[in-house]
């Protein structure tokens, strides 16, 4: 057999959460920057203290915004599946990390199913590109770290079929049939 590794990004749409987030955060930032006026030129008469203030809105400002900005990485090397976060193109966290042969459930994913709502899990990741998860999959792993995790993501087709490679193989006759 083959050794297979496939690795796929996923940016999260900018979506209207993160617009009205946006918009908070620049009014936050004119907020705290009339505060520093405020202070800097009316109470205390030092200017430099607006400017300090200022500069620490919108560099606070910045580091906020930047956080909306995320990326999701899948990489399969031979049945261990990692997750990663990645922020503003610089800072990457792992989510998640299993095997595939952990696998005790996969399929598209419906948030609204009874029994993923029911179902207790340590963890949960969320990693696809909709806030409401539309063309989502699902998987129910074991991972090392992480415990028993629900895994929302978006693989496209290739992905898949190297995940179906190497989940067990009573769940892929039921979940997938005999292809």
């Amino acid at each position: 057999m083959n050794d297979i590794f496939l690795e796929r990004m996923i940016k999260k749409r900018f979506e209207t959460k993160d617009l009205l987030i946006a918009i908070g955060i620049v009014a936050g930032i004119l907020i705290l920057s009339l505060v520093g006026f405020v202070v800097g030129f009316i109470i205390i008469p030092m200017p430099m203290i607006t400017v300090l203030i200022v500069a620490g809105a919108v560099f606070g400002g910045y580091k906020l915004m930047s956080t909306r900005l995320l990326e999701f990485e899948y990489s399969i090397t031979n049945g261990f599946i990692t997750v990663d976060k990645i922020l503003n193109r610089s800072t990457r966290k792992r989510m998640t990390a299993f095997e595939c042969n952990s696998c005790e459930d996969i399929g598209k994913f419906n948030e609204n199913e009874a029994r993923l709502k029911t179902r207790s899990f340590d963890t949960r990741v969320y990693a696809s590109q909709y806030s409401d998860h539309r063309n989502s999959w699902f998987m129910i792993v074991r991972g090392g770290k992480t415990g028993k995790t629900l895994l929302v993501f978006d693989p496209d087709e290739e992905f898949l079929e190297a995940v179906k490679k190497f989940i067990p193989r009573s769940l892929k006759f039921e979940k997938f049939g005999r292809n």
